[in-house]
């Protein structure tokens, strides 16, 4: 098994209403988001998955909807860990559909340069 990582930046605004401290005021991320997923190397095409079709994924299922975006109108309270299980809940069905043979294996979100929230599939 080979293992594949596609790293996307997003810009996006948001308030932590439940968080005591200063984040329960509206701010902004640059947001890293890291997605990897696993496969045999396909014998014919060289590779685990098209890094072009990821991307396509990614932005079509989060990046269009998120990038410059206030995140609160998409979730009443948006962690990172939130915002982690809702990606792993619409990706484990883009994955588990049929022409899509990769295994999603991790999901990394970085709100900030040095703080994110990680999913990883040997963890379940």
């Amino acid at each position: 098994m080979i293992r594949i990582c596609k790293t996307f930046v997003f810009d996006a605004a948001h308030k932590l209403p439940e968080h005591k401290g200063k984040c329960k005021n509206l701010h902004g991320h640059r947001y890293k988001l890291e997605i990897e997923v696993r496969n045999e190397v396909n014998p014919n095409t060289g590779m685990v998955m098209d890094f072009g079709d990821l991307k396509q994924i990614i932005n079509d299922t989060f990046i269009k909807n998120w990038d410059h975006s206030y995140l609160n109108e998409s979730f009443e309270n948006p962690t990172a860990e939130i915002m982690v299980e809702h990606m792993i809940n619409w990706l484990k069905n883009i994955f588990n559909k049929e022409g899509v043979y990769a295994e999603l294996t991790k999901v990394r979100l970085y709100e900030t340069p040095n703080s994110y929230a990680e999913w990883r599939k040997e963890d379940q």
